[in-house]
């Protein structure tokens, strides 16, 4: 079991950091739509700590994502029409661009509303922005259009693109994704 990818599979620190990424983001998502409809109260202001710790926590898993992308690349995309590849980026793009935005935008939201982020009280992030309405109230709008609609649609379009690879295609796309060989024909 390679730690690095190759020219055909993805290493173990990918797959890990992928399945570990996805899950918290997904799991993020929903807490954050759910802790949206909670009236204010002290719970509510708990889930919101952890979800900030956590969403500190998919920022980190995200820098080592992209770091290790320069260390140890990807194996190519397999596509079967040109299309494919096409939306295949387009939603990778997304989901990068969701993974980053999403932490950010929560972090200035919360620097912007005059709250620090504490990640589980072992360290306090930085302040990035300076308290302000206005600051606050684009990063809250950002955060709330891109976790409810957004990236949901592209986690629905990754997993459909997966699973359309895996039982349609038959390719490798989903396997060397979870460590295994392609299916047989």
């Amino acid at each position: 079991m390679s730690m690095k990818n190759s020219a055909d599979a993805y290493g173990l620190v990918t797959r890990a950091n992928h399945w570990i990424s996805g899950l918290l983001f997904i799991g993020l998502i929903a807490l954050g739509i759910y802790m949206a409809g909670l009236p204010k109260s002290p719970g509510k202001f708990e889930l919101y700590d952890i979800h900030k710790a956590l969403g500190v926590i998919l920022l980190g898993l995200v820098v080592i994502r992209l770091v290790w992308l320069k260390v140890s690349p990807n194996p190519a995309v397999i596509a079967s029409k040109r299309s494919e590849e096409v939306l295949a980026h387009i939603v990778r793009g997304f989901l990068y661009l969701g993974l980053i935005l999403m932490p950010l935008s929560g972090w200035m939201m919360s620097n912007a509303g005059g709250h620090e982020v504490s990640v589980f009280g072992w360290f306090i992030m930085p302040q990035i922005v300076p308290e302000n309405e206005t600051i606050g109230g684009i990063a809250k709008a950002v955060h709330a259009i891109a976790g409810q609609f957004i990236l949901p649609a592209a986690i629905l379009l990754h997993i459909a693109g997966a699973w359309k690879h895996h039982f349609v295609y038959k390719d490798a796309t989903l396997m060397r994704m979870l460590g295994r060989k392609a299916p047989q024909e």
